[in-house]
């Protein structure tokens, strides 16, 4: 497919190039679609497309939307951030696009017109550390009628660029249906008494090297300062109105509005997954990202829709300017479909209703690839994904999400940010910063053998071969005296407790090193390499002779004066709980320990009375 971009567009940050054709198709017609960083296809004025389904650096994944018969409007909006995250990846803009009717092309990219998109407010701050821009438009008209094809812009020029490697898309499209949004509560806004400036490292931090944006002094329009200025009241300011709705659950996608403005009018979408203590409110901040959106409107009917997935139980609508009346508000949902078909049966109403929810955390979070949140980060995560995996397996029945996530995996090309041999912690993303987790990339050896026992996809793992003997020589050069890997750089990860403390994971940190003897025997296994499972063998015999205290598995040994390894007496819950899954320990070798375990710790442990000097597990492993 050929791929084109508007001309001088191509370096500038949080840029949007509307493509639409217009004609008329027969039976059996097809819209071929890829497009970076972001796009959303209306089909005669409907959402009907949302994608792509991420890829790795070079590459993109092509999706097919099957036409109707008859006169239509395809209009396809392409977003690009131009900016390092988490979520998408820094790479040149492009739309490719061909429309095949009864078998044989009758348009291409070029048969496209293109409208730069300049209802969106370009010079904004990011929505999070992890993510890219926030979203404020300004509007004259309702935006649905352009995507109807009804109402005349002047086209752009644009000129052909490279694009990507084209992929097949392994994932399902989504449905994109909608969620109504119930009205719980309404009143007036008033000035805030006290004014809440959130400033975070998303706004304070943008040095264009490490983390790319908007500097302070560059921003337009700041959403998240102005709404900061107002507070609900429910019995003054009534002309100055604000709704609060409740989507009975949280759910992951675009707010869409019905509204009339009377006259020129700010609206403001604020949300989260909880009330504030009063039951009245949202903390739009709460999540350490900025969960506002802004519409200046002028006088005139509007169908909104929302660029950017998010993530929302409660949401209000703020009107601190104008007068604006609200028909219709929901949410259409961007979520992976197949887990629609996963019904629980456990003949308890507690157990099926965690079963629910389990099912509907995975299905907003499995979209494309595997995240660790559907909101702040979006972000494809290893070690989350170990576990996420097991759950696509036993919801769905197969692996084509975790597929996905792998495929990206394999065909990542080496990060100039980050040392030979290691890979991101999450991915498709881009780590300025040179932040890595070592541990994440153990646990990716782990998945690649828990996924070919899955799966029995063994291209995969073939392709994931460079990225396993790359990781193996990397982690060669931490090996001490006893083969021990000892001073790991970056971010030593074992979970959110005491145990991730810099004091228990300098010098020689236990969990890491159970985790690395099992990721080693997983590798020998997965390559037939023999030397990294006696390597991984003997790993275990030292991590028990070493770590062992007498009564439990301390998590760090240090160097001493003479340079000795002496431990510390950081002991944590979880580097037990790190001893048996890594098979360091086993209950029937330490059976005592064992016993504890199951009848003395857990989360109902009265830490002050019993073994209080073993600090308790929290998340995420």
């Amino acid at each position: 497919m050929k791929s084109i971009w508007a001309q001088g567009l191509d370096t500038e940050k949080n840029v949007t190039v509307a493509f639409q054709w217009k004609g008329k198709l027969t039976q059996d017609s097809e819209l071929h679609l890829a497009a970076s960083n972001l796009y959303r296809l209306f089909v005669n004025g409907k959402l009907t497309g949302y994608g792509p389904a991420r890829a790795a650096h070079g590459y993109s994944r092509v999706d097919r939307y099957p036409l109707e018969e008859g006169e239509i409007c395809l209009t396809v909006e392409v977003f690009s951030a131009q900016v390092n995250s988490y979520y998408i990846i820094k790479e040149p803009p492009f739309f490719a696009a061909e429309l095949v009717s009864d078998g044989r092309q009758i348009a291409d990219a070029f048969s496209f017109s293109a409208y730069r998109m300049t209802d969106r407010v370009q010079k904004v701050r990011r929505f999070s550390f992890q993510r890219t821009f926030s979203e404020i438009y300004h509007l004259m008209e309702d935006p649905q009628a352009f995507y109807a094809g009804k109402v005349e812009k002047t086209p752009i020029e644009v000129v052909e660029v490279p694009g990507n490697q084209l992929l097949e898309r392994w994932v399902p499209y989504p449905d994109l249906n909608i969620s109504e949004g119930q009205l719980i509560g309404e009143g007036g806004l008033v000035p805030a008494k006290t004014p809440v400036i959130w400033r975070d490292r998303s706004y304070l931090e943008i040095d264009q090297v490490k983390l790319e944006g908007f500097v302070p002094e560059e921003i337009e329009e700041d959403a998240c300062l102005e709404i900061g200025r107002w507070e609900c009241d429910a019995e003054e300011a009534k002309e100055r109105r604000y709704q609060l709705y409740d989507f009975g659950r949280t759910l992951t996608g675009f707010f869409c509005l019905e509204v009339e403005a009377a006259e020129p009018s700010d609206l403001y979408i604020t949300f989260d997954e909880v009330l504030m203590e009063d039951g009245k409110r949202v903390n739009p901040f709460r999540n350490t990202c900025g969960n506002v959106i802004k519409y200046s409107l002028a006088p005139g009917r509007y169908h909104l829709i929302s660029f950017e997935a998010n993530s929302a139980r409660y949401a209000a609508l703020s009107v601190p300017c104008g007068k604006v009346l609200v028909s219709r508000f929901g949410l259409i949902r961007y979520e992976n479909p197949e887990i629609e078909a996963y019904r629980t049966h456990y003949g308890d109403p507690v157990l099926n209703r965690i079963a629910e929810a389990a099912a509907h955390t995975l299905a907003q979070n499995a979209v494309d690839l595997l995240m660790d949140c559907p909101s702040r980060e979006r972000a494809g995560w290893l070690c989350d994904s170990f576990f996420s995996s097991r759950a696509e397996k036993r919801m769905i029945g197969r692996n084509v999400v975790e597929r996905s996530f792998l495929e990206n995996y394999a065909l990542a090309p080496p990060s100039p940010y980050l040392p030979e041999g290691m890979i991101p912690m999450c991915y498709p993303s881009d780590h300025n910063d040179g932040i890595y987790i070592p541990n994440w990339s153990m646990w990716y050896i782990l998945e690649l053998k828990s996924y070919l026992e899955r799966s029995g996809d063994a291209a995969m793992i073939e392709m994931s071969r460079k990225n396993v003997y790359g990781l193996v020589k990397f982690f060669e050069k931490y090996e001490n005296e006893h083969g021990l890997l000892e001073n790991l750089d970056s971010w030593v990860f074992i979970e959110w407790s005491k145990c991730n403390d810099a004091e228990n994971t300098r010098g020689v940190n236990f969990p890491s090193n159970m985790l690395w003897a099992a990721a080693l025997e997983a590798a020998g296994d997965l390559y037939g390499e023999k030397t990294w499972k006696d390597k991984a063998d003997e790993l275990r015999r030292t991590i028990r002779r070493m770590a062992w205290d007498g009564s439990f598995f301390e998590d760090n040994a240090v160097r001493d004066a003479e340079g000795k390894l002496v431990l510390t007496g950081n002991t944590t819950e979880t580097g037990q709980y790190y001893a048996f899954y890594f098979d360091v320990a086993a209950p029937e070798n330490d059976p005592d320990l064992f016993r504890l375990l199951l009848e003395q710790f857990g989360p109902e442990r009265d830490m002050e009375k019993v073994y209080p000097a073993v600090y308790p597990s929290n998340a995420i492993v």
